[in-house]
């Protein structure tokens, strides 16, 4: 008996609970979760005509339909709460940058922007700015305002914002439309290349390549924690330089889930938990520094910048510290969890690789699409140049929709398979180009800057970039950080220009350093999924956040002082 499933919108589980294998009467533990995201109910369900193992070996008999009508009846009689518990991690994950919070409309909330915005207008008009400067201010506190306070769902209050921008009139003295002027900024080459991205974490995640990613590196470690940590933070932070660093989350974190369900004490199976979870979280997270289209705030900060900053430029800065924090991510969590000695059976993992066989020509051809993409991502302008081809041809969107066409075309994904992604993201990002372009088209941006420019006239460069990672660095534990990246991105680099410092050797370091958002389920979507599990407590959270967190800042501080002195920025 099959039973249709929907996508969860609100119903999130309170906890995901590890039980040892002994203590399961049918291979799999109530609540858990396979790589897939696929309860092994339903799983059992699915493939009760096939009969063979689930994704770590446990085995799904033929299912009877006597068999089966039990089992509704016991359903029946579960309760409310447990029928929450039992919600699909990657149901649940299916709008990462709230990972599928329920959220309604706050009147109160919507009147506290309002009021906000209508203060600053009311304000006498500074100095040296222009009526549209000064409008464009009130729009910048609408910005961050309803993007921290979040009146309605995130992706809706930064649709607010270029509604905002015409009912202030900032564009009035414009060639164009104000309407048009408002939502140019989302038709910017960088949202497509995000949208590109997405659509290919997508791809990965229907063909199941990262759960084979994960079965690989449960045999390579042989089964020992240690080494089991370091493979997925791995595999992690690779994928996050090519798909957006939350859908990777979101496609992993089920993995650590059924791994430590292998685990025979419970307690050490909680703990087990943790850590994978939270490597997976910050490996996600630190592994997107590396490109443009690894998160929002890089997204934004590259838009924003004038000229846009390159990917290979980007990539330059960001891969060096990916490499570096990799392993000082690693050594920091495993000292914040202090284990016991702990080996995972990895017989499971390599009877499923067994099963799974060798790569399915929809995987190949995957493989094929990431490979041939992230080459010309590197090199797209070097070719453009030795063979003549029109000007942007080989641009990062270009090659990042040019891909998901060619699965397309392959049948390797459809539109319904698209349908699904984080749609939010782009309209976060949109309003944050929104803002930047009001800033940058009125001058507020410069007059802004202007204001803090003669703070920091005469430092050294260690000592800007030391206070905007510090700044940065702190707000983003306790806000989203790709809202903070659509707030700041113009403001630093108007504050660059006016203070003498090029633009991009003070936004990338504050915009990098957003990346670590580890302590709080407001920092991040990541952390947001890692509060949506309940497998981490609040305490162990800040705790491990900190812990990893604040040599990791150091470390990219120390990393561009060190290009500063050797003349390399």
């Amino acid at each position: 008996m099959s039973f249709k499933r929907t996508r969860l919108k609100s119903a999130l589980p309170k906890k995901v609970t590890s039980f040892p294998p002994s203590q399961r009467s049918d291979g799999a533990s109530e609540g858990s979760v396979d790589p897939d995201g696929i309860l092994p109910e339903d799983k059992a369900n699915q493939e009760s005509s096939h009969g063979h193992t689930d994704p770590l070996g446990s085995v799904n008999e033929p299912q009877t339909s006597e068999r089966s009508s039990t089992q509704t009846g016991q359903r029946t009689q579960i309760t409310r709460r447990r029928l929450h518990r039992r919600a699909v991690t990657l149901d649940v994950l299916q709008q990462p940058i709230q990972a599928g919070m329920k959220k309604v409309f706050d009147l109160r909330k919507l009147l506290i922007v309002i009021g906000l915005t209508c203060a600053v207008l009311l304000l006498p008009q500074p100095e040296g700015l222009s009526v549209e400067g000064h409008r464009a201010l009130a729009l910048f506190v609408f910005t961050g305002s309803i993007l921290a306070l979040e009146p309605a769902p995130l992706p809706i209050a930064a649709l607010l914002v270029p509604i905002c921008r015409v009912a202030l009139q900032i564009d009035m003295n414009n060639s164009i439309a104000p309407l048009d002027a408002a939502l140019q900024p989302f038709g910017r080459p960088v949202l497509f290349l995000i949208l590109g991205s997405l659509f290919l974490a997508e791809a990965l995640r229907k063909h199941g390549l990262t759960r084979r990613l994960a079965l690989y590196a449960i045999v390579f470690s042989g089964g020992h924690l240690r080494m089991l940590l370091f493979g997925l933070m791995l595999i992690t932070s690779s994928l996050s330089m090519w798909v957006l660093n939350t859908a990777t989350a979101a496609v992993l974190i089920p993995v650590a889930i059924t791994i430590a369900q292998q685990v025979e004490r419970p307690e050490d199976a909680q703990g087990v938990l943790k850590l994978l979870i939270l490597g997976i979280a910050y490996s996600s997270s630190f592994g997107a520094i590396a490109t443009i289209m690894g998160s929002g705030e890089n997204a934004i900060a590259s838009g924003q910048s004038e000229p846009p900053i390159s990917f290979l430029t980007w990539m330059g800065y960001g891969l060096p510290i990916v490499l570096i924090l990799l392993p000082l991510s690693w050594f920091l969590l495993m000292q914040s969890f202090r284990l016991p000695s702990i080996t995972i059976d990895t017989e499971p993992a390599s009877k499923e690789i067994e099963r799974l066989g060798v790569l399915t020509n929809s995987e190949k051809k995957i493989v094929m699409a990431l490979l041939a993409s992230a080459s010309l991502w590197i090199s797209g302008s070097w070719l453009e140049a030795v063979l003549n081809l029109p000007q942007n041809l080989l641009s990062s969107a270009v090659v990042a929709i040019g891909a998901v066409a060619v699965l397309s075309v392959e049948e390797v994904i459809d539109w319904n398979d698209l349908k699904g992604v984080n749609w939010g993201v782009f309209f976060v990002i949109g309003a944050g180009l929104t803002l930047g372009n009001a800033l940058e088209q009125t001058g507020a941006g410069t007059w802004f800057a202007n204001q803090l420019a003669p703070f920091l006239e005469g430092l050294p460069y260690s000592v800007v970039i030391a206070a905007m990672m510090g700044i940065c660095f702190t707000l983003t534990q306790f806000m989203n950080n790709v809202t903070l990246g659509a707030i700041l991105a113009p403001i630093l680099i108007k504050l660059g220009e006016a203070s003498g410092i090029p633009p991009a050797t003070l936004l990338m370091p504050a915009i990098i350093s957003l990346a670590l958002a580890y302590t709080l389920p407001a920092a991040s979507a990541r952390m947001t999924l890692v509060a949506v599990t309940g497998a981490v407590e609040r305490q162990d959270m800040v705790r491990s956040g900190l812990i990893v967190g604040i040599p990791s800042v150091l470390t990219i501080y120390g990393f561009f002082v060190l290009l500063q002195r050797i003349g390399m920025i």
